[in-house]
């Protein structure tokens, strides 16, 4: 398997050198598994952080953070040959493995960050986990039927299925939005009919001191 590990952020910090390492130390532990890394940022800071890992692909990029994902697909796309890709910021922090067997080869995966209907996730909703700051905010309904599912948008899976039926397409379309978070991406992939599927991912977002919750648990 071959695996493009995508980190995108407004800058690299030196700060943010373990977070990177952990995830690289598990990614290194996958059996049969080839990984390499690519990097977009407002500037030209990437040495910070390339005592840990080396980047196959670098893009600077000063728009907002769907832009830089949605261009840096666009301007590598013809190169690809890789199975599996993963969108991460560097300022999260793996706290557990995850699964590639959970995953769709079909959707995004990620967890949730608003959800209403009948799954029991661990680990699977992106506030109210043990420590945060927002432990207060319900983000998560039971129901019988699925009725809501908004993904986070710090950290995602998906397979080359979902960049082949233009999950990623049309950039500048990305460029003329306003606002780049959660809502906004799940409008972009349900008018594109790319499925969406949540899963746990046991994580801290390390810059506003947010651990994953479950959902309906």
């Amino acid at each position: 398997m071959k695996l493009l590990v995508i980190i995108i952020s407004h800058e690299f910090t030196w700060d943010y050198c373990d977070n990177i390492k952990i995830l690289n130390d598990y990614l290194a532990g996958i059996k049969d598994v080839t990984v390499h890394y690519g990097g977009v940022s407002s500037t030209d800071d990437f040495h910070n952080v390339e005592n840990v890992i080396s980047f196959k692909y670098k893009m600077v990029n000063p728009k907002l953070q769907m832009s830089k994902m949605f261009h840096f697909i666009n301007e590598y796309k013809s190169e690809f040959d890789y199975d599996w890709y993963i969108k991460i910021r560097p300022d999260v922090k793996l706290l557990e493995p995850f699964n590639f067997e959970i995953l769709s080869d079909t959707a995004i995966n990620a967890r949730a960050r608003n959800y209403i209907g009948p799954k029991k996730i661990k680990y699977g909703l992106s506030v109210n986990g043990e420590g945060s700051a927002w432990g207060h905010i319900d983000c998560c309904f039971c129901n019988d039927k699925e009725v809501y599912l908004e993904l986070d948008d710090i950290f995602y899976i998906f397979h080359q299925n979902v960049i082949n039926i233009g999950a990623f397409d049309n950039d500048s379309y990305i460029d003329s939005l306003e606002r780049h978070n959660e809502g906004t991406q799940k409008y972009i992939f349900d008018s594109r009919g790319i499925p969406q599927n949540v899963i746990g991912l046991h994580i801290e977002f390390t810059k506003y001191n947010v651990f994953s919750g479950h959902i309906n648990m």
